[in-house]
């Protein structure tokens, strides 16, 4: 994790001062921060980002009962950091008002974006809870490393029901929250928001990948790369298939030629702005790693065919 710094620095009160006095954050610091990545929540800085993370948190934590919990014994859930066990009330919540989980150039995902990737948040924030010795979740001590910390174990099925509980809750908790806590803010969260604008105005300029735009004899050239010959034939016969198996590879390498993509040495991720849905590269022994999958279909070779097309 990063300095604990960046995550506080919007907001204020108590968060900020046991960190100055103790070098280290609040136990609901850390459960905080990942309850906010397994929800694709990256701040919260208004009312209407703390009413989405509190619809999302029931989603997210809907293998713990969280709202049977809190109607019957008016607390969140258990949570552990440094191997203790303690309890998030509404009013630690409350208190971390202003807290940035991640810098990301949207205070939290879209909705339906969310939706569609429940697990993959889930498992975000298992990996970043591990190595930082905090956990809603814990992971399952697993010789896969992929399986440990799968949150397809834990992600809910979508239903009617489930929505409108989880709209439920985040109404019910909305009504404890003083009005006060989103007026009486940290001043630099007017800053941050300043920055952001900047940040969205240049990403709305970004190009956008159409592969109907791809020439077929390029888009021939790269699947030959990619796969042999009897499966090109496969892929080409069914449309379905090529959605699933064909554009997602040949979208991640025009990424990867025209730097969309930051490749260095450590992770392979998209730069600020450029969406891809992970769910498309799923590994066959579950998880994601892109580094491995540009390896695999050899992806910067077939970028080399891409650069500069569509741009």
């Amino acid at each position: 994790m990063d300095s604990l710094d960046n995550y506080l620095k919007y907001t204020r009160g108590l968060p900020t001062e046991y960190f100055k006095y103790h070098g280290e954050g609040l136990p609901s610091t850390y459960a905080m921060i990942w309850c906010m990545m397994a929800t694709g929540v990256s701040r919260i800085f208004n009312k209407e980002n703390m009413k989405e993370f509190l619809f999302r948190l029931p989603i997210a934590l809907n293998s713990m009962a969280l709202i049977e919990t809190w109607l019957i014994k008016d607390r969140l859930m258990n949570y552990k950091f440094k191997e203790k066990e303690y309890v998030l009330k509404l009013k630690d919540v409350i208190m971390h008002f202003g807290l940035e989980a991640y810098d990301h150039y949207k205070n939290h995902s879209d909705r339906d974006s969310y939706l569609q990737c429940i697990s993959t948040d889930i498992t975000a924030a298992m990996v970043v809870g591990y190595f930082g010795d905090f956990s809603v979740i814990k992971p399952e001590e697993k010789v896969d490393f992929g399986e440990m910390f799968s949150g397809k174990k834990h992600a809910p099925e979508l239903t009617p029901k489930l929505i409108a509980n989880a709209e439920f809750f985040a109404n019910d908790l909305m009504k404890f929250i003083p009005e006060k806590t989103f007026s009486n803010c940290n001043q630099s969260i007017r800053e941050k928001e300043r920055e952001l604008e900047i940040r969205i105005e240049r990403i709305k300029n970004l190009p956008v990948f159409d592969i109907k735009k791809i020439p077929i004899d390029i888009i021939l050239k790269c699947l030959k790369i990619m796969y042999k010959d009897e499966y090109i034939k496969h892929l080409l016969n069914h449309p379905d298939e090529f959605e699933k198996k064909g554009k997602p590879l040949i979208y991640l390498a025009w990424l990867i030629a025209n730097d969309f993509m930051i490749l260095d040495g450590l992770s392979t991720h998209e730069k600020e702005g450029i969406t891809l849905n992970y769910l498309d590269y799923e590994l066959e022994s579950g998880g994601f790693n892109l580094g491995e999958t540009v390896v695999m279909y050899n992806l910067e070779e077939v970028g080399q065919l891409l650069i500069r097309l569509m741009i």
